[in-house]
């Protein structure tokens, strides 16, 4: 019974963030959007400034809520955005670009970001 309750959980949890694998862009990171809709959790924009285009991504407080192919960075109380110089921004679109940022939990993180 806990075995078969562990997985429910598990599967639950993975579906709720979709299936994004690393390096690719995709409607749980990386999408282009307008709104929420467009994204399997939240559309980030800020009129882009760090968004050009709108964001698919996951709110986090910490990288354990991100894929290993992001950092949690303190914009908008907190974004997973794809690491560079590993990630290609130029993906991304125009205006995408390696740009350092604050790390939730401190120090720096160079992301991608307008």
């Amino acid at each position: 019974m806990r075995l078969a309750l562990t997985f429910v959980l598990l599967s639950s949890l993975i579906g709720c963030h979709g299936g994004h694998d690393v390096g690719t862009i995709d409607t749980t990171i990386g999408g282009a959007c307008a709104t929420d809709r467009d994204c399997d959790v939240r559309c980030f924009q800020d009129n882009n400034d760090h968004f050009p285009g709108g964001f698919c991504s996951l709110p986090c407080a910490s990288d354990l809520d991100c894929p290993t192919d992001t950092a949690c960075v303190d914009i908008q109380g907190g974004v997973c955005m794809f690491l560079c110089p590993a990630f290609n921004c130029g993906q991304l679109g125009a205006g995408w670009s390696c740009h350092d940022h604050d790390h939730v939990g401190g120090g720096k993180s160079n992301v991608c970001s307008g």
